[in-house]
């Protein structure tokens, strides 16, 4: 018996070490990647809500937001707020679109996300979020007049995650991954026909302080994908 409880507590050890070092080969992914963040790309694009203060540090880009800044159209009370810093370009026909993203999680609801944006009215939100349901995790709004509000992957140990939105004409599919390799779908949905849309970076803190978020990774992709469900 207890030849057997000692060979167990040594598969549990080599067990817990290969998970350990699993974890740590996947933050050390996410700080390889090459980024490119840089003052140019920044120049290049547009601010809807320019944010509190913005720059660029060792290739990640640093943006400090105001308290109160959030994109939501309240179901609950109709309020229609669309107030966070939100970094895009406008962009015609199929893409994927990328992040790597380190929001500051300081206060309840503070996020980075990728938001697909038509108008007011017509807008996608997808984040690493701070949430009140779940703390760190996957967070997803998809609003069509007014927000739904949708809860993914619980995240708590992540500190950076990759995001990711495809778009195949008026559907658009969300994905995560802690690698930028392996992609999991959270959500398949459908925007209306507009050809020209913006898509880019959203940073928020609805409630709390004012909050320092970090990007180290964004790109484009003009490419169509045949399966939204697989993007790997």
């Amino acid at each position: 018996m207890r030849t057997n409880l000692y060979f167990f507590l040594f598969i549990s050890s080599v067990m817990l070490s290969c998970n350990q070092q699993k974890v740590e080969s996947t933050s050390g992914v996410i700080s390889a990647t090459k980024s490119n963040i840089t003052e140019k790309a920044i120049s290049n694009m547009h601010w809807m809500n320019p944010p509190q203060s913005f720059e660029v540090v060792d290739s990640t880009l640093l943006v400090t937001v105001s308290k109160g800044t959030d994109f939501f159209n309240n179901p609950e009370d109709s309020a229609v707020v669309g107030s966070a810093p939100y970094l895009y370009k406008e962009v015609a026909g199929d893409f994927i679109a990328k992040a790597i993203v380190q929001p500051d999680f300081s206060s309840q609801w503070n996020a980075v996300a990728l938001i697909v944006h038509l108008d007011s009215l017509n807008w996608i939100k997808f984040a690493f979020e701070n949430s009140d349901a779940t703390g760190p995790g996957i967070v997803s709004v998809v609003t069509k007049g007014t927000s739904d509000d949708a809860n993914g992957v619980i995240l708590n140990k992540e500190k950076k995650v990759w995001l990711a939105i495809a778009r195949k004409d008026n559907i658009y599919a969300l994905h995560w991954s802690l690698d930028g390799k392996n992609f999991n779908m959270t959500r398949l949905t459908s925007m209306p026909n507009q050809e020209v849309i913006k898509i880019g970076i959203e940073a928020q803190s609805p409630v709390g302080d004012s909050a320092t978020h970090q990007i180290h990774f964004f790109e484009i992709e003009k490419i169509t994908t045949e399966d939204l469900r697989n993007i790997n």
